[in-house]
């Protein structure tokens, strides 16, 4: 298949998380800082994802599309979730994790997951996993984001909730989502 849209990255690191977080991943609205030009919609083509976790914390990193907010609360459509956990060893203290995920199929789906939102709702993805009506969300708290922080959430726009399920210690990370603006 032929891309019809210039494909863009973003990455946004951080160390010692110790606590749930969220993060604007990439501002649909804000062209003078993220690198597309185009406002309608997000086409998420790829995720990559290292980790390491300090101690014996449990931590799922959520990655989704804000459906709907305003300044009280917002809402996010998760598309895809990583679970960090220690499985040979559940009390070993450091963890590593590397990973990829190819919504293309390898070209297969030239536009990966089509991330458009119209009247609250994605209209060419469908999901349970959802953080309805949430503080994190609302549009006028900035969140740290591949730009710095000072990123508001908005519909539209790709976010992740890096989410401490249980233990205690420590979470260093680097994501670097790839996508299309349409």
């Amino acid at each position: 298949m032929t891309r019809s849209l210039p494909a863009f990255a973003v990455t946004l690191g951080k160390e010692a998380v110790a606590a749930s977080t969220p993060y604007v991943l990439v501002d649909l609205d804000d062209v003078a800082n993220f690198p597309h030009s185009r406002t309608i919609e997000l086409h998420l083509l790829g995720l990559i994802l290292n980790a390491e976790k300090a101690s014996d914390g449990i931590y799922d990193i959520w990655v989704g599309v804000v459906t709907e907010n305003d300044a009280t609360d917002g809402s996010v459509t998760w598309v895809y979730c990583f679970h960090l956990e220690s499985v040979l060893n559940p009390t070993d203290s450091t963890d590593r994790f590397a990973w990829q995920v190819d919504f293309t199929l390898g070209g297969a789906v030239d536009e990966g997951v089509n991330l458009n939102v119209t009247a609250g709702v994605l209209t060419k993805f469908a999901s349970n996993l959802t953080q309805a009506n949430h503080v994190n969300w609302q549009n006028d708290v900035n969140r740290d984001s591949p730009v710095g922080a000072a990123t508001k959430p908005g519909v539209g726009d790709l976010v992740m909730w890096v989410e401490e399920v249980g233990g205690t210690g420590t979470i260093d990370f680097c994501i670097t989502p790839i996508y299309e603006a349409a």
